[in-house]
């Protein structure tokens, strides 16, 4: 049974059908590329400048590797001093990670992974932490992902927490939606559950997902949305993942999101 919390006011989680991989399905909108919901700083490659110049990102990129524009990565782990980048940027103090699909490339992502590997039954708390800001994509796009829990590929290769902005989905627009595996690991099949948050924010705004002891926590600007166990995941590795990630083959078109601040713990 799916779960849902809508969030006033605080964001909204908004998913596609989801089979992982990201597969979606549903009504597609008219693909355009003439117009976006948001005006941002474009990358100049003189005026934007390295993110680890930045000093509140260079603890979480120091065990991070940029993965562009496939799992590949571009940059591994913490090689970022002088590096810029069309997908990977930053202006006045603040990081973009921005993607421009074409349709004849299946998947395409700009994301940092973090180097740390642990399980849902640690005592120690992980903890990803971020202020950020969802773009609303060029029309083309329907949906991204901004943030993950993915598991390794020798244990289980799948995200069992993944966040996204969805432009339409069952006539609900503009929404971000949390994507939650439900189902034990490995059993086989996976049943998912999606939570609605609410409509994306206008400006910026705080998430922030915790676990330790087999229990998740999800908060959005300091209100505690999703709580509950995850003991049936136990035996599989995870790390963090941030950025922009588009995984549905149809979609095509710029995508963005930036970051005030970012942890990875």
């Amino acid at each position: 049974m799916t779960n849902r919390y809508t969030g006033m006011g605080i964001l909204s989680f908004l998913l596609i059908f989801f089979v992982y991989g990201c597969g979606q399905t549903g009504e597609q909108p008219v693909a355009t590329l003439n117009e976006t919901g948001d005006t941002l700083p474009r990358y100049n490659a003189e005026k934007s400048t390295p993110p680890y110049d930045d000093l509140q990102f260079r603890s979480v990129l120091r065990h991070s590797k940029l993965q562009y524009p496939g799992s590949q990565a571009i940059v591994n782990y913490g090689k970022f001093n002088g590096y810029k980048a069309p997908w990977f940027y930053s202006e006045k103090g603040i990081l973009y990670f921005s993607i421009d699909k074409t349709k004849d490339i299946s998947t395409m992502r700009s994301e940092l992974r973090d180097r740390t590997v642990w399980k849902t039954s640690s005592a120690t708390p992980r903890i990803w932490s971020a202020t950020l800001k969802c773009f609303k994509p060029q029309k083309g796009v329907n949906s991204y992902t901004w943030m993950q829990i993915h598991g390794t590929s020798d244990t289980y290769n799948y995200p069992l927490l993944r966040l996204m902005w969805v432009r339409d989905y069952h006539g609900i627009s503009n929404h971000l939606w949390a994507i939650r595996i439900v189902s034990d690991a490995y059993s086989g099949s996976r049943k998912y559950d999606w939570i609605d948050l609410g409509k994306n924010p206008d400006g910026y705004f705080d998430a922030n997902v915790r676990v330790a002891n087999n229990r998740l926590t999800l908060s959005v600007n300091g209100t505690k949305i999703l709580r509950y166990d995850v003991e049936y995941w136990q035996g599989v590795a995870n790390f963090f993942k941030a950025g922009v990630y588009i995984n549905r083959h149809d979609d095509f078109g710029k995508a963005t999101v930036a970051f005030k601040s970012l942890m990875f713990d």
